[in-house]
């Protein structure tokens, strides 16, 4: 599955990447045209009050008919970048990845429960049917071509064309292409699964098999009612409660504007420099006098000996004929070199102990398991929770925070992979840390995977005695349109819950609530907060900019809240 999925993705990849190349190289092929853009942006530059006819027609040899000439080659190849890439794709797919592609469509087995995309499972079947037919350009009349997600859009006009009856036929070569793109999709979000997977498994699998048996248990230990519509009754209550709040306070925000522009309606102020605490730099001196500066592996030792945490090896890997003294050492020399990134070899040969690059790699191969780094994370967290001072770190916490951390790895390294949004060769690194900044669970990402499966698996198998009640995890430019995101009622004066991340807890204001929409300048009644990152958000609702384009549909909420509660 992995394989698809990234085959897929390669191939669009390396076809913007070719595209962008042959783009930039013809622009510099083509000769006079950097001379034109030079000539006019010193025209405009020395006479930006004069007319067109008199400033910019004369600085370009050939005048007004050399521009129309110019915007007329441009109109007519249209959007080449477009055209381009999805031309190079087809040559790509259909000279080279096809042949693959289809070997792993005709071994696996896809399923869809959701009727939105049982196209493409259809689409999926008809490829299978006709992978053999030959050179054939279009699929056959009898044939009913599913149309799915995929098929609309940019590649509408590459997938269907009339042949020459004037018939609307499907090209066989790009409707393969646009489907494994939806399936790649698809699969990303589990909305289409694989039988027998593992990762790629029904979804189903994941959720409690004896949900309707054991409702009563579960409402009762989410503290949620049974009822569907008191669940929205309170949901609609909170909504209107906390944004009426909002609406109160917002005005008298000095911190904030609301104004149309173009990059967003809201604007942050930049956060001033917190003072430095008095005791701060006393601290940083007398731990200075004392220790000086502590190397790591000492800091690292240090934790060993006050948690325990080698004990671990023991129970699991059995009996050793090593003492336990040397295997602690040889163990932490290897922990070290992975977490310094510095290697083996490099510790090894740095001098300050006895053993050999062989023994140190014996030791990690037999002993240093995931299991077992596991077991030790969750030693060294249990021990930090139970030895922590409650007057100075606080009560214990029930809730963490969950992302993704892109490491820098050499391409030897198996696991390392290109990611597009670090741009890089690294390993994605998924982490669960509470407040008071220690981790409680981590694990390794594919570049293609999603996020979701990796937070809730932190959340619940993180195996420390931390008792979790909830997950901050970055939405990636989700838009939630039927709960509030945060609690608006602190941005009251005088409550200070927002001198930490106000852009993360201000950041759409989404207009619509009921069937009515006003601007927020005056008496709005907004439906929603969203820290989102991305530009779909922005709807037109008419009155207010970024917006939904429909109001919450509470009657479609009754049956989604019942599975939201399941999951």
């Amino acid at each position: 599955m992995e394989l698809l999925i990234a085959t897929v993705h390669r191939i669009k990849a390396r076809t913007d990447s070719k595209v962008t190349k042959e783009l930039v190289n013809a622009f510099k092929r083509v000769s006079g045209k950097e001379d034109i853009l030079f000539h006019l942006a010193d025209a405009a530059l020395e006479r930006p009050e004069g007319p067109v006819r008199e400033v910019i027609f004369p600085a370009v040899r050939g005048g007004e008919r050399t521009l129309r000439e110019l915007v007329h080659e441009f109109k007519t190849k249209g959007p080449i970048y477009r055209t381009m890439v999805q031309t190079t794709l087809r040559a790509s797919y259909t000279n080279h990845y096809r042949r693959g592609l289809i070997a792993l469509l005709e071994t696996l087995e896809f399923r869809c429960g959701n009727t939105a995309f049982q196209p493409v499972i259809r689409a999926l079947e008809l490829i299978r049917r006709h992978a053999k037919a030959g050179n054939t350009s279009y699929y056959p009349l009898a044939e009913s071509v599913p149309e799915h997600r995929g098929t609309a859009g940019g590649w509408e006009g590459l997938v269907f064309r009339n042949d020459k009856r004037g018939q609307r036929r499907a090209v066989r070569m790009v409707y393969e292409i646009v489907t494994f793109q939806a399936l790649r999709d698809a699969l990303r979000c589990k909305e289409i699964w694989v039988v027998g997977a593992h990762s790629f498994r029904d979804p189903e699998e994941d959720l409690p098999a004896d949900f309707s048996a054991r409702r009563l248990e579960h409402y009762a230990e989410l503290r949620k009612p049974l009822d569907p519509a008191a669940f929205i009754g309170e949901l609609k209550a909170e909504m209107r409660r906390e944004l009426e709040a909002l609406e109160r306070v917002l005005p008298r925000l000095a911190w904030v504007q609301i104004a149309e522009r173009a990059s967003g309606a809201i604007k942050l102020t930049k956060l001033e420099a917190a003072p430095e605490p008095r005791n701060l730099r006393a601290i940083k001196a007398e731990v200075s006098r004392r220790w000086g500066a502590v190397p790591l592996i000492d800091m690292l030792k240090e934790a060993v000996l006050r948690t325990g945490c080698l004990d671990a090896v023991t129970s699991v890997a059995g009996s050793s004929s090593l003492a336990p003294r040397v295997l602690a050492e040889r163990l932490m020399l290897a922990i070290y070199a992975y977490g310094t990134n510095a290697g083996i070899r490099a510790v090894a040969s740095g001098g300050g102990h006895t053993h050999s690059e062989d023994e140190i790699r014996y030791v990690r191969r037999r002993y240093l398991t995931p299991q077992i780094a596991r077991q030790i994370a969750v030693a060294i967290a249990d021990t930090t929770f139970a030895a922590r001072d409650a007057g100075l770190w606080g009560q214990a916490m029930t809730t963490l925070a969950s992302d993704s951390t892109h490491v820098r790895a050499f391409d030897e390294n198996i696991f390392t992979e290109w990611h597009s949004r670090y741009g890089g060769r690294g390993i994605l690194i998924y982490w669960h840390v509470e407040r008071g900044s220690m981790v409680v669970h981590s694990q390794t990402l594919r570049a293609s995977a999603s996020e979701v499966h990796a937070m809730v698996e932190g959340a619940i198998r993180h195996g420390a005695t931390m008792t979790v009640e909830g997950n901050y995890v970055d939405s990636h430019g989700l838009v939630v349109t039927w709960t509030p995101i945060v609690p608006l009622a602190p941005l009251a004066p005088g409550y200070v819950r927002l001198s930490g991340d106000r852009v993360g807890l201000l950041g759409r204001c989404l207009c619509w609530y009921g069937s009515t929409a006003r601007t927020a300048h005056g008496r709005s009644t907004c439906s929603t907060m969203s820290a989102s990152r991305s530009r779909s958000s922005r709807g037109s609702c008419g009155s207010w900019r970024p917006g939904t384009a429909r109001p919450t549909r509470w009657s479609l909420t009754p049956t989604p809240s019942v599975a939201v509660l399941r999951s």
